[in-house]
Protein backbone atom coordinates (compact mmCIF):
# COMPACT_ATOMS: atom_id res chain seq x y z
CA UNK A 1 0.00 0.00 0.00
CA UNK A 2 1.38 3.39 -1.00
CA UNK A 3 1.70 5.89 1.78
CA UNK A 4 0.26 9.32 1.01
CA UNK A 5 2.87 11.99 1.60
CA UNK A 6 1.95 15.29 3.19
CA UNK A 7 1.84 18.18 0.74
CA UNK A 8 3.17 21.52 1.95
CA UNK A 9 3.36 24.67 -0.11
CA UNK A 10 4.29 28.30 0.19
CA UNK A 11 4.30 31.29 -2.08
CA UNK A 12 7.90 31.66 -3.23
CA UNK A 13 7.91 34.62 -5.63
CA UNK A 14 5.79 36.87 -7.79
CA UNK A 15 6.80 38.10 -11.22
CA UNK A 16 5.00 40.92 -13.00
CA UNK A 17 5.06 40.16 -16.70
CA UNK A 18 3.14 43.06 -18.20
CA UNK A 19 0.88 45.97 -17.34
CA UNK A 20 -0.81 48.40 -19.69
CA UNK A 21 -3.56 50.86 -18.89
CA UNK A 22 -5.44 53.43 -20.91
CA UNK A 23 -7.31 55.41 -18.30
CA UNK A 24 -11.04 55.96 -18.48
CA UNK A 25 -12.57 59.36 -19.19
CA UNK A 26 -12.82 61.14 -15.82
CA UNK A 27 -16.20 62.80 -16.40
CA UNK A 28 -18.05 59.49 -16.71
CA UNK A 29 -19.97 58.41 -13.61
CA UNK A 30 -19.13 55.20 -11.83
CA UNK A 31 -22.58 53.81 -12.69
CA UNK A 32 -22.04 54.46 -16.42
CA UNK A 33 -18.64 52.81 -16.37
CA UNK A 34 -19.85 49.79 -14.36
CA UNK A 35 -22.59 49.18 -16.94
CA UNK A 36 -20.09 48.93 -19.81
CA UNK A 37 -17.02 47.42 -18.19
CA UNK A 38 -16.23 43.74 -18.70
CA UNK A 39 -13.47 41.82 -16.92
CA UNK A 40 -11.88 38.72 -18.43
CA UNK A 41 -9.53 36.45 -16.54
CA UNK A 42 -7.39 33.54 -17.65
CA UNK A 43 -4.86 31.19 -16.10
CA UNK A 44 -1.97 29.08 -17.34
CA UNK A 45 -0.13 26.50 -15.27
CA UNK A 46 3.50 25.49 -15.31
CA UNK A 47 5.49 22.81 -13.49
CA UNK A 48 9.17 23.52 -12.84
CA UNK A 49 10.27 19.97 -12.09
CA UNK A 50 13.87 20.73 -11.20
CA UNK A 51 12.80 23.04 -8.35
CA UNK A 52 9.50 21.53 -7.09
CA UNK A 53 7.83 24.78 -8.11
CA UNK A 54 4.38 25.20 -9.55
CA UNK A 55 3.50 28.48 -11.25
CA UNK A 56 0.20 30.07 -12.13
CA UNK A 57 0.23 32.76 -14.78
CA UNK A 58 -2.75 35.11 -14.49
CA UNK A 59 -3.96 37.34 -17.30
CA UNK A 60 -6.56 40.01 -16.53
CA UNK A 61 -8.18 42.18 -19.17
CA UNK A 62 -10.62 45.05 -18.58
CA UNK A 63 -12.75 46.01 -21.57
CA UNK A 64 -14.80 49.19 -21.70
CA UNK A 65 -17.30 49.19 -24.56
CA UNK A 66 -15.24 46.32 -26.07
CA UNK A 67 -12.01 48.39 -26.01
CA UNK A 68 -9.14 47.16 -23.86
CA UNK A 69 -8.45 49.67 -21.10
CA UNK A 70 -6.30 47.48 -18.86
CA UNK A 71 -4.24 44.36 -19.31
CA UNK A 72 -2.26 42.81 -16.48
CA UNK A 73 -0.22 39.62 -16.44
CA UNK A 74 1.74 38.07 -13.62
CA UNK A 75 3.23 34.73 -12.67
CA UNK A 76 3.02 33.49 -9.10
CA UNK A 77 5.31 30.68 -8.01
CA UNK A 78 4.76 28.19 -5.20
CA UNK A 79 7.28 25.81 -3.66
CA UNK A 80 5.44 22.52 -3.24
CA UNK A 81 6.81 19.71 -1.11
CA UNK A 82 5.65 16.35 -2.56
CA UNK A 83 4.24 18.07 -5.62
CA UNK A 84 3.64 14.68 -7.28
CA UNK A 85 0.76 14.10 -4.82
CA UNK A 86 -1.25 17.02 -6.25
CA UNK A 87 0.13 17.86 -9.71
CA UNK A 88 0.80 15.45 -12.55
CA UNK A 89 1.80 15.81 -16.16
CA UNK A 90 0.21 13.41 -18.67
CA UNK A 91 0.59 13.79 -22.44
CA UNK A 92 1.73 17.42 -22.02
CA UNK A 93 -1.40 18.18 -19.97
CA UNK A 94 -1.08 19.39 -16.39
CA UNK A 95 -3.56 17.82 -13.98
CA UNK A 96 -4.03 19.49 -10.60
CA UNK A 97 -6.13 18.13 -7.74
CA UNK A 98 -9.16 20.34 -7.18
CA UNK A 99 -8.68 21.09 -3.48
CA UNK A 100 -5.04 22.07 -4.05
CA UNK A 101 -5.90 24.31 -7.00
CA UNK A 102 -8.70 25.98 -5.00
CA UNK A 103 -6.20 26.95 -2.31
CA UNK A 104 -3.73 28.33 -4.84
CA UNK A 105 -6.40 30.24 -6.79
CA UNK A 106 -7.47 32.01 -3.59
CA UNK A 107 -3.90 33.19 -3.05
CA UNK A 108 -3.37 34.11 -6.70
CA UNK A 109 -6.56 36.15 -6.97
CA UNK A 110 -5.88 38.15 -3.80
CA UNK A 111 -2.25 38.77 -4.71
CA UNK A 112 -3.16 39.82 -8.24
CA UNK A 113 -5.88 42.17 -7.00
CA UNK A 114 -3.44 43.91 -4.67
CA UNK A 115 -0.81 44.30 -7.37
CA UNK A 116 -3.36 45.73 -9.81
CA UNK A 117 -4.55 48.25 -7.22
CA UNK A 118 -0.95 49.35 -6.67
CA UNK A 119 -0.38 49.73 -10.42
CA UNK A 120 -3.53 51.77 -11.01
CA UNK A 121 -3.14 54.27 -8.16
CA UNK A 122 -4.18 57.75 -9.28
CA UNK A 123 -6.18 56.48 -12.26
CA UNK A 124 -9.97 56.31 -12.67
CA UNK A 125 -9.74 52.55 -13.34
CA UNK A 126 -8.53 52.15 -9.73
CA UNK A 127 -12.15 52.65 -8.66
CA UNK A 128 -12.90 49.26 -10.26
CA UNK A 129 -10.68 46.72 -8.51
CA UNK A 130 -10.75 43.08 -9.48
CA UNK A 131 -13.95 41.85 -7.80
CA UNK A 132 -14.12 39.19 -5.13
CA UNK A 133 -14.10 35.94 -7.09
CA UNK A 134 -15.22 32.55 -5.88
CA UNK A 135 -12.39 30.07 -6.57
CA UNK A 136 -14.92 27.21 -6.81
CA UNK A 137 -16.75 29.00 -9.64
CA UNK A 138 -13.43 29.71 -11.37
CA UNK A 139 -12.51 26.04 -11.10
CA UNK A 140 -15.83 25.00 -12.67
CA UNK A 141 -15.24 27.49 -15.52
CA UNK A 142 -11.67 26.24 -16.03
CA UNK A 143 -12.91 22.66 -16.28
CA UNK A 144 -15.67 23.62 -18.72
CA UNK A 145 -13.17 25.38 -20.99
CA UNK A 146 -10.78 22.42 -20.80
CA UNK A 147 -13.44 20.10 -22.19
CA UNK A 148 -14.60 22.34 -25.04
Amino acid sequence: MTKVKEVQYKLSRVKEISFSCTDLVNDLSKAVIEKDIKIEIGFNFQILNDTDEFAICTIIQYLFKDEEVLKYENQIFFNVKNIDQVVTLENDKINVKDEFLLSLLSIVIGTTRGMMIKNTMGKKINEFPLPILNPKELLVNLKEKAFK
